[in-house]
């Protein structure tokens, strides 16, 4: 606080006072109070984070948790004063409004965020949501919808604040010219600053190391903002070099000889969000997945698969692929290239095979059209093809059961072998099921589950039709999630975290009179296995192929090395083996280590100590590091890409227009 005086001043006097007689010292500046409510949102939200997340000693991680953000808000007040020391005028008094209402909106947008997701909303991420921000506005307008009165009380208050702030930048508070008080109310500040500075680690230290104090680290903004802004130190270089993704053609896969009307048809379906602990072969007890439990029963069901980033646009690239996604809060992949990146598509090709793919999620988002045909689609089909949005039921998903048709006309268009790719939408949240199929229930893990009923229901549908269609069942019918999600506190989705539940994920696969029905298969299995076990299966010598991921029915070691991420950049990062799980959290610049045979809710870390932390932290880095691309980074020409979908880019990202036939003939 300062020594002020409530009365305005023109925006064009300096006003200064040589006094502060008459002036009520009490009376807090603008910027004051509003970097104040900016703390509060702060504190609103941790304290809603710990409360689901009901860590032991509540009161130590809570204060751990708050303490730094408490920290950061009194930072930018002592900088404020400094400023008014230098030069108290109205022009700093600007300043400083705009100072502080850049804090306080970003707190109220992280309170928001952390109150969706429970994470920390990163300045990586808020890239993302703004270059994106036409796909974003629907998840923006679901929640609204679904907290209508908050949603309302938010909007008035937005507009209030607007309408205050403009007040407040045209006609600011006088300022006190005597630079001896903000001398003293900065060194106040300073007291405060460096007390925080003192007690924090004592609380640090004490609070309990467990993946749910993590998490609770996780969800601090200064914490987001060093780690985000603070490089490799100089005593730690760690060696990164971009990699050259093989284009089609360049992969040395053999494939079989001989007549490709007697290869066997190839579907691969991803759930979206489904956890393997979730479902009926990871707990028997829920009843939720009964035709999964039968495909498993049909074929064979590898037990310990994970996923490499806990993001659909990065499962799709690990399992069509067999390479490592690139790890950042971006789809590069997307950026149109001139010949197609090597996956299963290009490599089905060379042995005679067509490709398509079929998702009920628009194509729009992160750039579908320009990702299926980076990897050598030969057809794709989104909720734009539909064209009726009464299919919709949230702002990812749709009615899958609408999309068995215009696959099954597409495999109806030529003899030749195919390769059916298929994407569940109805388990993303916010798991809503059409009418159709049940009532909608209310609470949010029940809706998940119910979804998770649904899309078990879907998978026997469109088993049926492919059954119909080849009466010989000479299919390979491949089912796997594309990651997992959480629901610890039961009330929010939390896949931001790498619990186990997000990491691990089912994977069911089934060929009659060709693999073994009932086999289980025990060592660890990756997502990035697909491609060279469907590859194997059908009689590819893929030994030279050079893929990250190995056949799945190859015994592998019990300590398999398996990296994972949590998608965009300062994520937690690590890798198991085994029983072992290690865990890098960037934020804390720590490593834990995981005992998962012993400790399945992951609730007792033992941190590694600093050498064991460096030597882990380089290998981690480099793994992230290494799945970089690298493109030119002037390819910004447009492109229309399967006779109506306009893809145009800036280099690095890549968006997607849908366009009628017609037109898209037009234009072409």
């Amino acid at each position: 606080m300062a020594l002020e005086s409530s009365s305005e001043v023109s925006t064009g006097q300096q006003a200064p006072v040589s006094s502060p007689a008459g002036f009520r010292w009490w009376f807090p500046r603008t910027e004051t109070v509003i970097l104040l409510g900016g703390l509060a949102c702060t504190v609103w939200g941790k304290m809603e984070i710990i409360v689901r997340q009901r860590p032991e000693s509540g009161f130590v991680n809570s204060l751990a948790v708050v303490l730094p953000d408490v920290f950061f808000f009194f930072a930018v007040a002592l900088l404020i004063r400094l400023l008014y020391i230098l030069k108290p005028s109205v022009a700093v008094a600007r300043c400083a409004l705009v100072m502080a209402t850049a804090v306080s909106v970003w707190s109220v947008c992280n309170m928001g965020w952390l109150m969706r997701s429970g994470v920390q909303l990163q300045p990586g991420l808020v890239v993302v949501l703004f270059r994106d921000f036409k796909e974003i506005l629907p998840i923006v307008a679901s929640q609204f919808v679904s907290h209508l009165i908050p949603a309302i009380l938010l909007l008035i208050a937005v507009f209030a604040a607007v309408a205050f702030f403009v007040w407040r930048l045209y006609r600011p508070l006088q300022v006190v010219a005597v630079r001896f008080l903000h001398v003293r109310w900065a060194a106040v500040k300073l007291l405060i600053v460096l007390l925080l500075l003192m007690i924090q680690p004592i609380f640090e230290s004490q609070a309990r190391s467990n993946m749910t104090s993590e998490v609770l680290d996780f969800s601090s903004q200064w914490r987001a903002l060093v780690s985000s802004t603070a490089g490799l130190s100089e005593d730690e270089p760690v060696k990164i070099a971009t990699r050259n993704i093989q284009r089609a053609g360049e992969r040395q896969v053999v494939v079989p000889d001989g007549d490709s009307s007697k290869l066997p048809n190839i579907v691969l379906v991803l759930l979206e969000s489904v956890s393997y602990c979730m479902t009926s072969l990871g707990d028997s007890d829920l009843d939720v997945t009964p035709y999964l439990a039968q495909l498993a029963d049909e074929g064979v069901e590898f037990h310990l698969t994970r996923v490499p980033v806990s993001h659909t646009t990065k499962a799709y690239w690990s399992a069509l692929t067999s390479t490592t996604p690139v790890i950042e809060a971006d789809y590069v992949e997307a950026v149109p290239v001139d010949v197609p990146y090597e996956g299963l598509p290009t490599l089905l090709k060379r042995a005679g095979y067509r490709s398509g793919f079929f998702m009920m999620s628009k194509g729009s988002f992160e750039c579908g059209p320009g990702f299926f045909h980076n990897l050598g689609f030969d057809h794709v089909w989104f909720r734009e093809d539909l064209g009726d949005p009464s299919a919709t039921l949230g702002y990812l998903s749709g009615d899958d059961f609408r999309l068995i048709k215009p696959a099954a006309e597409w495999i109806e268009e030529s003899e030749k072998p195919y390769f059916l790719m298929v994407m569940t939408s109805v388990s993303h949240d916010p798991f809503n099921v059409p009418k159709w199929f049940d009532e909608p229930r209310s609470e949010l893990y029940d809706k998940y589950l119910q979804s998770l009923s649904y899309t078990d229901c879907f998978l026997k549908e469109l088993s049926g039709k492919l059954k119909e269609l080849d009466p010989d069942d000479n299919t390979i019918f491949c089912v796997m999630g594309d990651h997992g999600t959480s629901f610890r506190s039961q009330t929010n989705v939390a896949r931001w975290y790498p619990y186990e539940e997000v990491l691990r994920v089912p994977w069911v696969l089934r060929w009659p009179g060709h693999v073994e029905a009932g086999l289980e298969i025990d060592w660890p299995c990756s997502q990035l296995d697909v491609t060279p076990t469907i590859l194997n299966l059908i009689g590819c010598d893929i030994s030279g192929a050079g893929f990250e991921g190995k056949d799945a029915f190859t015994p592998s070691s019990a300590d398999r090395r398996l990296y994972f991420s949590s998608w965009y950049s300062n994520s937690p990062i690590g890798y198991v083996e085994g029983n072992r799980k290690v865990v890098y959290w960037p934020y804390i610049d720590k490593v834990f280590e995981y005992d998962l045979a012993r400790d399945q809710r992951e609730r007792n870390a033992v941190e590694a100590t600093a050498h064991e932390a460096m030597l882990i932290k380089e290998d981690l880095l480099q793994w992230q590091g290494r799945s970089r691309i690298e493109i030119d980074p002037d390819r910004r020409a447009q492109h229309f890409l399967y006779s109506r979908w306009q893809v145009f880019s800036d280099g690095r990202s890549a968006w997607a227009n849908y366009v009628p036939k017609r037109r898209a003939n037009n234009s072409q």
